[in-house]
């Protein structure tokens, strides 16, 4: 069923009759929403959000057909398709955010985040990964290292180093707390795009992705430690569905550790191991 613009037009000046505000600015080109009209917009998108949400609990309980939406970042994207593949998880669908947006749109747009970030302590979260953080640079950048099977942070006091907005960050600023000084940081905003810079020589990439464009990898150190990042998955602890959403978190756990962290190691040629 169409609803011709004129249609449109008299049911906004009947709503904007009977709510006594203006929710557009009629304009030679086009309208434009009011204060007024921009929150009713917002309030409109939530009672649409939730409404979505309302269908999946309708299918989860009287289908058996639990289907949630999962957000996290580009990069933990790569890791959960592969998990939706092997597991027939029951994830209907990702969406792609930044990891410090991911926790606004938990009670509003998806049912479960997983994310490097740690999440605040009022949302119901497991730990389903420990991931080593990689030092990765070009062949022959990563020629003073010789054969050493790890690099210390600090030994790159007089590089570049290309840090992603993620986890990454969070572990490195806390490494760095006991450097004699900082290391030079370029931030970026996913590992793929510190990953490609690094390609290009623009300096050394700490991520926690699988090399490619043809960079080489070793873990990083700091202070005779590995450098970690805890990948958490977090959902509303109040979720109508919660107790799925634990048992998706366990199985993601599961399979990362008999299935993805074998596979993503690499050796300090940059080859998967035999």
């Amino acid at each position: 069923m169409s609803v011709t613009q004129p249609a449109v037009s008299k049911q906004i000046s009947r709503l904007e009759t009977e709510l006594a505000v203006r929710l557009f600015h009629r304009t030679p080109a086009g309208m434009m929403t009011t204060a007024a009209g921009q929150i009713l917009l917002e309030l409109g998108e939530d009672v649409l959000s939730r409404f979505e949400r309302a269908e999946g609990i309708i299918r989860s309980r009287f289908r058996g057909i639990p289907s949630f939406r999962v957000a996290c970042p580009h990069s933990t994207a790569d890791i959960l398709v592969s998990f939706m593949a092997a597991r027939d998880a029951p994830i209907v669908d990702l969406e792609i955010l930044l990891a410090s947006e991911l926790d606004g749109v938990l009670n509003r747009e998806v049912d479960m985040a997983v994310s490097s970030l740690t999440p605040p302590s009022h949302r119901a979260q497991l730990a389903v990964a420990t991931i080593p953080v990689l030092v990765q640079g070009q062949p022959r950048s990563n020629a003073p290292f010789g054969t050493a099977l790890q690099v210390d942070l600090e030994s790159l006091k007089d590089e570049w180093v290309i840090v992603p907005r993620s986890g990454v960050q969070i572990v490195v600023t806390r490494a760095m707390a006991g450097f004699d000084a900082p290391l030079m940081i370029r931030e970026a905003s996913t590992g793929t795009i510190a990953q490609a810079l690094a390609a290009n020589g623009h300096g050394y990439a700490l991520v926690t992705e699988p090399a490619r464009f043809g960079l080489q990898s070793l873990p990083a150190y700091a202070q005779d430690k590995p450098l970690e990042i805890v990948q958490h998955a977090s959902w509303d602890a109040n979720h109508y569905a919660s107790d799925e959403l634990r048992r998706l978190a366990r199985d993601l756990r599961q399979w990362m550790t008999d299935e993805w962290e074998w596979r993503q190691r690499k050796q300090p040629n940059g080859q998967h191991p035999e």
